[in-house]
């Protein structure tokens, strides 16, 4: 009866260890898994950064477009009476072609 216990508890070690090999393999499976989404995240996140890296970029010379354009402009304005006098024909000229260039638009998309 001792021979037939340990046989019997060999088997059984076995069937253990055969589950225990068969979690293991799925616990590997799903660690690959889950290292395979983390490298697509860190990949994701890299390429946002690098975007979002560019429109600061963007967004800061653009900055320092209108600031500049702003400084023009209070320059022209505080200095004598004849460069006021160009700036308001200046802003009539922009008027005046934002409007022919409307009403040219809406000609065109109109159809006629």
């Amino acid at each position: 009866t001792a021979a037939n216990m340990a046989s019997w508890g060999g088997a059984e070690e076995r069937e253990l260890d055969s589950r225990n090999q068969q979690r293991s393999h799925a616990l590997a499976g799903k660690v690959s898994s889950l290292r395979s989404l983390a490298l697509d995240i860190e990949n994701e996140a890299y390429e946002h950064n690098r975007l979002l890296d560019g429109i600061s970029n963007d967004f800061s010379s653009g900055e320092g477009l209108l600031s500049g354009s702003m400084n023009r402009v209070k320059n022209l304005l505080t200095t004598g009476r004849q460069n006021r006098k160009a700036m308001c024909y200046m802003a009539g000229f922009v008027v005046v072609f934002l409007l022919i260039l409307f009403y040219l638009l809406s000609r065109v998309l109109s159809g006629e």
